[in-house]
């Protein structure tokens, strides 16, 4: 093998881990942006984006990004982008279907698929401030 060629090798094979920080724009099912967010003076509202990962075995990584308010014209910047760690576990799917994503307020609804049962999951979720969220447990109210 020549330097060339290790040097692709070795590049294809970081490729995705770099890649798992950011959202896969190929990959996306679905992008949903609703509520609305406030930290001080700066406020915005939350866009949820599901992606599909893998090939052999797909899984769902969930995004959570909070946007400010854009000036008159302007468009929406990110202020803070998290993956749900819950739910972006490579353990659950995104079905392809309306209902998936519930955005409303402050308060995040995800209908998904175990990838290896399928049994159902509802997860859900309180939204905060940017970078800042919460799964709720069954039963348990929203703080």
């Amino acid at each position: 093998m020549n330097s060339h060629s290790m040097l692709l090798c070795l590049l294809l094979a970081v490729a995705p881990a770099a890649a798992a920080d950011t959202p896969d724009e190929a990959a996306t099912l679905a992008i949903v942006t609703a509520g609305h967010w406030q930290s001080g003076q700066q406020h915005g509202v939350y866009r949820v984006r599901l992606e599909n990962v893998g090939f052999e075995h797909v899984s769902c990584r969930v995004w959570i990004e909070w946007l400010s308010a854009p000036a008159s014209g302007q468009p929406f910047t990110t202020v803070a982008r998290l993956p749900l760690a819950e739910a972006s576990d490579s353990f659950w799917s995104c079905p392809n279907r309306s209902g998936t994503v519930v955005l409303s307020d402050a308060a995040l609804q995800l209908n998904l698929v175990h990838a290896y049962s399928l049994e159902p999951r509802v997860f859900n979720v309180a939204l905060g401030a940017p970078g800042h969220y919460q799964l709720q447990t069954e039963g348990s109210a929203s703080p």
